[in-house]
């Protein structure tokens, strides 16, 4: 952080584990006085304003680094805020990451609720027959205030891999689900199902039930994790609004953008 603008952290104070409030606090501050690429101050400066140990600090920081907020810099004794990657995302990417406008995004979380397993995403998650039950968010994307994507998704809640705790944390407060798990959960899953179709009703969703029915495409997306399938979103695109892009190489054969059906 530059001199005229340091990085304000509030102290720790609340019941919960150190790291977790640690975690929080530097998630707020970094996106409040931070910008991609700025350094991060020094482990004696951070753990004296948070008032914590610098092991407690070492092990929040660590999980900034796996949930990619933070990265190392030139010096690999120095940690940054993360630089937004100059290559499309991958399938494996929030619909955040994926969507570009001509203006920012706005990511309203309608709601996060615990629900029972359909047949629908019994199916696509290949769940065992019996009771169950699945965490769901549902994300509502604006663009000047006007509804542009819708997204919901499902993780099963009793598979241990599955960082449903990163879910509902005081950073976790304007994304999708698989924005809050992080990047080290994304960087172990792989696309297993991606399907495309033209949009049905969106009455459903919050928020787009104005939306006309024709500017509206579906995406149908699965992330299988050694080859189980852990994650399952239905996403609504206005594709006259939005351009949808995915891909590693915006050069190659790998790369996709759909800006129009």
């Amino acid at each position: 952080m530059s001199d005229e603008q340091p990085l304000r952290v509030r102290p720790v104070r609340d019941r919960r584990p150190l790291s977790v409030q640690v975690y929080d606090r530097l998630v707020e501050a970094l996106r409040l006085n931070g910008q991609p690429g700025d350094t991060i101050p020094p482990e004696i400066e951070l753990s004296a304003d948070l008032g914590v140990s610098r092991t407690v600090l070492r092990e929040a920081l660590r999980l900034l680094e796996e949930d990619g907020v933070i990265e190392r810099g030139a010096d690999p004794r120095r940690r940054q805020l993360a630089r937004p990657s100059s290559k499309p995302p991958a399938f494996n990417a929030p619909l955040e990451e994926m969507l570009q406008a001509s203006g920012p995004l706005t990511v309203d979380v309608v709601r996060t609720e615990r629900l029972s397993v359909t047949n629908w995403s019994r199916v696509l998650l290949d769940l065992p027959e019996g009771d169950g039950e699945l965490l769901c968010r549902e994300s509502l994307f604006l663009l000047d205030s006007e509804p542009v994507a819708s997204a919901i998704e499902f993780v099963p809640t009793g598979d241990p891999g599955i960082p449903v705790h990163l879910v509902g944390r005081e950073s976790d407060r304007q994304q999708t689900m698989l924005a809050a798990f992080g990047a080290q959960f994304r960087s172990k899953c792989a696309p297993s199902l991606w399907r495309f179709g033209a949009g049905g009703s969106s009455r459903s969703r919050t928020g787009f039930n104005l939306v006309p029915r024709g500017h509206l495409t579906s995406l149908t997306s699965v992330l299988s994790k050694g080859g189980k399938p852990v994650f399952l979103a239905k996403y609504l695109i206005r594709l006259d609004a939005v351009v949808l892009a995915v891909g590693d190489d915006p050069e190659g054969a790998d790369a996709l953008t759909l800006d129009s059906l």
